[in-house]
């Protein structure tokens, strides 16, 4: 069988079912409790030291104002965006506030002479014109969601061959439309996960910490969870195509957190050594998963478009082993 066989109904009927299976099975229960707790968990470390910052300015007897709170978001915000935009980001920063010259010629160039840097602009958007607790919480998002991706993702075809079940699904669908209707399960069931903690934490800075307009937050949160869920798309792909390649369910999801995590470990161990290793993190979306928060909107348009071709290769080389593998 092949593309031909496709049927938008089979489609439909393969998604629904994977979503209740996995809720009956208990992955996708589990993969739901593990992501409130890390996104929540993360809104929480974000939040507590500035909420505890400003009670021991209340205890001084200092006057607590909402400037004074926004500025203290920023303080603490900054050095975690900036470390996310990269160790390039770090060093412009260091260099910014660096040792003045002794040669007349080369002191410093008055601030509105001096050069714009692309990572502080970047930082000054997030932080400065976007409402900055919600961008340092999806920032951290970012780096721990496709870590997290593989729990919901990992047993989309592995079980059904090791229990030879797939054989019995086969009398009754085309492997196309099982394989691409659990995919979009898994996207619709992982997306619903995201928006729950997304609007959760939405709601927590809306109606108790108030610092931001209503809009503005709304707004942001929907950009934070439009790109968040972008970002899933590619690694649920991956794991249908390892979950495609082996029988076994424990070792699918060994074998996607191995994947995912150690491009970028190697990447970052690599260029300690020889540079270029640097680069071996664009094998997976790490390498520019942060443009998805750029301040221009063709960036972020561009990384979409980007992940959904990570998503088409690695469904190609799944979907085709699916199709030809012995059950």
């Amino acid at each position: 069988m092949s593309l031909k066989s496709l049927r938008l109904r089979h489609i439909r009927l393969n998604c629904f079912h994977w979503i209740r299976s996995s809720l009956r099975g208990g992955a996708g229960i589990s993969y739901l409790l593990i992501a409130l707790f890390c996104g929540l968990g993360i809104a929480h470390s974000v939040i507590t030291p500035i909420e505890l910052r400003m009670k021991q300015m209340n205890a001084q007897g200092q006057e607590v104002t909402q400037e004074a709170f926004i500025k203290q978001v920023v303080e603490h915000g900054r050095p975690i965006v900036l470390w996310a935009l990269g160790d390039k980001s770090k060093h412009n920063q260091t260099c910014s506030s660096g040792v003045q010259s002794p040669h007349p010629s080369m002191s410093p160039q008055p601030p509105q002479n001096r050069p714009t840097d692309p990572a502080e602009t970047w930082a000054s958007f997030l932080l400065d014109k976007r409402p900055a607790l919600l961008s340092v919480i999806i920032i951290i998002m970012m780096c721990s969601i496709p870590l997290l991706v593989p729990i919901a993702a990992f047993n989309q075809i592995s079980a059904d061959v090791q229990s030879l079940g797939m054989r019995y699904i086969l009398l009754r669908t085309a492997r196309v439309n099982i394989f691409f209707g659990r995919f979009l399960g898994t996207i619709i069931f992982s997306t619903l996960v995201m928006l729950l903690i997304i609007a959760t934490i939405t709601l927590y800075l809306g109606a108790k910490i108030k610092i931001y307009p209503a809009a503005d937050l709304f707004l942001w949160s929907l950009h934070g969870f439009l790109a968040l869920t972008i970002l899933m798309i590619p690694y649920i792909a991956l794991c249908s195509c390892i979950s495609a390649l082996v029988d076994s369910p424990f070792f699918s999801l060994a074998l996607a957190n191995l994947v995912i995590g150690g491009v970028v470990f190697f990447a970052f161990l690599g260029s300690l050594t020889w540079k270029p290793l640097i680069y071996l993190k664009y094998a997976l979306p790490w390498g520019l998963q942060n443009q998805l928060l750029h301040p221009q909107l063709s960036h972020s348009l561009g990384t979409a478009l980007a992940c959904l071709g990570y998503t088409a290769v690695f469904l190609l080389l799944g979907y085709l082993r699916f199709q030809t593998r012995d059950l």
